[in-house]
């Protein structure tokens, strides 16, 4: 080392091993594991070889966070898996309360699953008046054969209610059915010539 220093040696499997040492047997760059040591807040070298060992820490194409959760290294996907609800959903839960960890995200989902917190169902949906019967969007879906967004974007789009877009879709398909009778005919009338 220039000036005298010697190089720092970290126990490492039984083994004292420099930082040049650990990166050369993980086949990463000094650069990748210092930056990986501060991204975990600091830890041990040997708990980065452990985690390299078992696979907790990918290759170049795995740059995926993982927090540290009851002693475990977790992704937010896997953290969201165990409590039961999207990755989104724990994002948005670690937004709207700043400094939150993945571990403190955890611990407020499963005082849902043990029934603590209790979830509220939403709200109901709204029953329109569809062809002489009250129906959600999503019923008139079902029952007219579409998409619940085909018949909100309708609606959307021409500003109008739920009766119109089911009458404006029945009145598509019957154009449709018709030009394909036509088509049907007039290829028959071909062929008999």
């Amino acid at each position: 080392m220039p000036r005298g220093k010697k190089k720092v040696r970290h126990m490492i499997d039984g083994r004292e091993m420099t930082v040049d040492e650990i990166a050369a047997m993980l086949g990463v760059t000094v650069h990748t594991l210092q930056v990986r040591r501060c991204a975990l807040g600091g830890v041990s070298y040997q708990l980065i070889v452990n985690m390299y060992k078992n696979n907790q820490i990918g290759s170049v194409h795995d740059k995926v966070p993982r927090h540290l959760v009851d002693g475990e290294w977790l992704t937010v996907r896997q953290a969201a898996e165990r409590v039961g609800v999207s990755p989104i959903t724990i994002h948005h839960w670690r937004q709207s309360n700043p400094g939150a960890t993945l571990a403190d995200a955890m611990a407020h989902y499963r005082r849902y699953q043990t029934g603590e917190l209790k979830r509220w169902p939403g709200a109901v949906a709204r029953k329109h008046y569809v062809l002489g019967k009250y129906l959600t969007i999503a019923e008139a879906a079902e029952q007219y054969r579409t998409t619940e967004p085909a018949l909100r974007c309708h609606m959307y789009k021409h500003r109008c209610s739920l009766h119109a877009a089911v009458k404006a879709l029945e009145e598509r398909r019957k154009r449709q059915a018709e030009k394909d009778i036509l088509a049907i005919l007039a290829g028959k009338g071909k062929e008999a010539t």
